[in-house]
């Protein structure tokens, strides 16, 4: 049984490079449906601690951010720089309740568990706008040493 032709072949190369630019130019003007549009006001994460984020891994879930500080890295086996975090659960018993809840939405408690340290590129700023109890903001606040001791150093300068 004989093979199937295709309709059209080029005769040439300069037809075949003129075939490729204007598949490419059509390409350009067209977005592809199957990427999202990138987000021209990205958000980043604040300044100072604490804040709350989100963990790329373990299924996006909301973290509080309480420090700066070298993680070890076990894909690279080293140490990079990276966040001292405690995550927030609903499952009691597994941590130290807040109060009030930080998302006026949810009617469960949230707990945080003790903090561990993670490379930077885990994180993500958080989507809702969260509330930070006082209580939270007072004894995480000395975390931010770091970035007023380089401000004391340019002043003096």
């Amino acid at each position: 049984m004989p093979k199937k032709q295709p309709k059209f072949h080029c005769k040439s190369d300069a037809q075949k490079r003129a075939i490729r630019k204007s598949y490419a130019v059509k390409a350009k003007q067209k977005p592809s449906p199957n990427v999202e549009p990138a987000v021209n006001g990205k958000k980043d994460f604040p300044k100072k601690f604490p804040f709350w984020a989100r963990l790329k891994i373990y299924k996006n879930r909301t973290t509080l951010v309480i420090d700066e500080g070298p993680a070890l890295d076990k894909q690279k086996k080293e140490m990079v720089d990276g966040y001292v975090h405690r995550e927030a659960t609903h499952t009691k018993g597994h941590g130290e309740p807040i109060t009030p809840n930080p998302d006026k939405d949810d009617p469960e408690p949230m707990y945080l568990k003790s903090p561990s340290s993670l490379p930077k590129r885990f994180f993500k700023p958080h989507n809702k706008d969260l509330d930070m109890p006082e209580e939270l903001k007072q004894r995480y606040e000395k975390n931010n040493h770091k970035e007023d001791e380089t401000n004391e150093t340019k002043e003096e300068q």
